[in-house]
């Protein structure tokens, strides 16, 4: 009876050790630098839904913008630079409309025309992204490293030179 009450306390032991351990791995999903970056399936310009975990694996530039945004609009022709450059390595430039932001639903296609977009587009008809990202100006600019975690969380304009030493260490 005494080797039974040892087997079981230690039993019980090892199981609330494995239990604290997985659960101080486990990362924690959200928006903020050093958290696995959350999943979001959304429309594209093809037309078909596409998923944020499909990239997995590659080092992400995630953009969030709208048309009517003068920053969005100055700093898309780096966004595709940077994609031209180092795609062989590895990067991955997303972008999301932020449907919600818009003026009328014909703003983000005649933008993505005009500007001559060639990085994947998703499109945040309903403000999932933006609740989830918490995005409340723009433009908004996650760096998402290989295993799917926010490295950095960029509010406003940024420049291929400053994403360009940002992602250079995790490709």
């Amino acid at each position: 009876m005494k080797r039974l009450s040892t087997i079981l306390v230690l039993s019980l032991a090892a199981i609330l050790i494995i239990t604290i351990v997985f659960l101080q791995e486990r990362q924690q999903i959200g928006n903020e630098p050093g958290m696995l970056a959350e999943n979001f399936k959304l429309p594209m310009t093809d037309g078909q839904v596409g998923e944020l975990y499909n990239y997995t694996g590659d080092v992400l530039i995630l953009n969030m913008w709208a048309s009517w945004c003068e920053p969005c609009r100055d700093e898309m022709p780096d966004l595709m630079r940077l994609q031209s450059d180092y795609e062989s390595k590895g990067l991955t430039v997303l972008t999301v409309n932020m449907q919600t932001f818009e003026r009328t639903l014909k703003d983000a296609p005649a933008f993505i025309e005009e500007m001559n977009i060639t990085l994947p587009v998703f499109f945040d008809e309903n403000g999932v992204v933006a609740d989830r990202y918490k995005v409340v100006a723009l433009p908004a600019t996650y760096i998402i490293n290989r295993d799917g975690t926010i490295e950095h969380f960029i509010r406003g304009e940024v420049h291929y030179e400053g994403l360009q030493s940002l992602i250079e260490p995790l490709l």
